[in-house]
């Protein structure tokens, strides 16, 4: 959802501690702003997914139709190829959700061969009418791990594999937007855990529903950290406006919580590699420039949300990374505890944006 959930936010405005390694609270100090960014492509690709095995990159891109369509490419963006399966419709979305850590295999968002409504709900980060599906690297072989309920009240969005691969979690819509209610402006969602079993055919077990506070909210899953157990995530649970959503992380076996952010509104938040800090977009600090909306730039924290720190200065007036309108950061990849690939939004409804290789210094 943070791709259309941060285009909502661009639209209206435009607790016990989980357990962390004692380590981990010195943050990730390397990385400190103002980051170096650099366009990955300019012909569309949105939705980064690094596969740290292969070192290649996965990426979804509009067709002339309107869909979307997953790619897989180098680092560089060179030897590009479609993601592709017999089974699945041309005339329908596919975009990478999450690789599992071994390298072989792509969970991805698939929509529906047949479905009531248009295309239109199934767009991703939208994610009506679609499926998980788990493809080999080489689109060899495809199966479907998840089959969403029927109706428009049901969606699913972001994905991630914990680092050891034995647990994948995401993002479950079970009530449709509500727009006159900020709390669900794009929705209730509750979170899926459930256990990754990869033999003797890719399956989900023991499938589990996490529903923040245990009220009705909207928000979404991004990543798990290094100990395979500890989530982060946004949320409206507590500020039941999806313009003032927070960040949170939480102990999946204990549902130990801890709130991470109160400013601006914040999405995305992503486990550096080493465990130590928290990369995430957050409109605070970030300029409206006139006649557009409120733009969101990348902050890094350390994971008991200490020391925030600004990476990249798109929404600053006059900046020399800012163009003087609208820039939405949104969800990001890893490529190592400095270096990431992110997308960044450029017009404020729909998934319409870049993506940028971010680099700190």
């Amino acid at each position: 959802m943070a791709r259309a959930v941060a285009a909502a936010i661009a639209l209206g405005l435009s607790l016990a501690a989980a357990t962390v390694d004692a380590a981990a609270t010195t943050g990730t100090e390397s990385c400190r702003g103002p980051a170096a960014i650099v366009d990955f492509g300019s012909d569309g690709r949105i939705g980064a997914k690094w596969n740290a095995a292969t070192r290649t990159i996965a990426f979804g891109r509009p067709q002339k139709d309107g869909h979307y369509h997953a790619f897989i490419a180098d680092a560089d963006g060179a030897n590009e190829r479609r993601v592709a399966f017999v089974a699945w419709r041309d005339d329908r979305h596919q975009f990478p959700a999450a690789w599992h850590p071994a390298g072989e295999l792509l969970a991805m968002l698939v929509e529906q061969n047949e479905h009531e409504r248009s295309s239109v709900e199934a767009i991703p980060g939208y994610g009506a009418y679609t499926d998980y599906w788990i493809v080999s690297r080489d689109g060899s072989r495809a199966w479907k791990i998840y089959a969403l309920p029927d109706g428009y009240d049901h969606a699913i969005t972001h994905a991630a594999f914990s680092p050891d691969g034995s647990k994948f979690v995401w993002t479950e819509r079970v009530k449709a937007p509500r727009f006159w209610d900020l709390n669900l402006f794009a929705g209730g969602y509750v979170f899926k855990v459930a256990d990754f079993v990869p033999r003797p055919e890719p399956h989900l077990e023991n499938v589990r529903s996490i529903q923040p506070g245990n009220v009705d909210q909207g928000g979404e899953i991004e990543s798990i950290a290094a100990d395979n157990k500890t989530i982060a995530f946004y949320s409206t649970f507590v500020s039941k406006s999806l313009f003032a959503s927070r960040i949170y992380t939480m102990d999946i076996e204990s549902g130990a919580t801890r709130e991470l952010t109160t400013e601006s509104f914040a999405q995305a938040p992503t486990f550096t590699p080493d465990g130590r800090s928290i990369v995430y977009m957050t409109g605070a600090g970030a300029d409206i420039f006139a006649f557009q909306l409120q733009g969101a730039d990348w902050w890094i924290m350390n994971v008991d949300g200490s020391d925030k720190r600004r990476l990249t200065f798109m929404n600053v007036r006059g900046h020399a990374q800012s163009v003087n309108r609208f820039r939405l950061a949104g969800s990001l990849s890893f490529v190592s505890d400095t270096a990431f690939f992110g997308d960044v939004m450029t017009q404020s409804l729909g998934l319409v944006g870049k993506i940028v290789r971010v680099d700190c210094r």
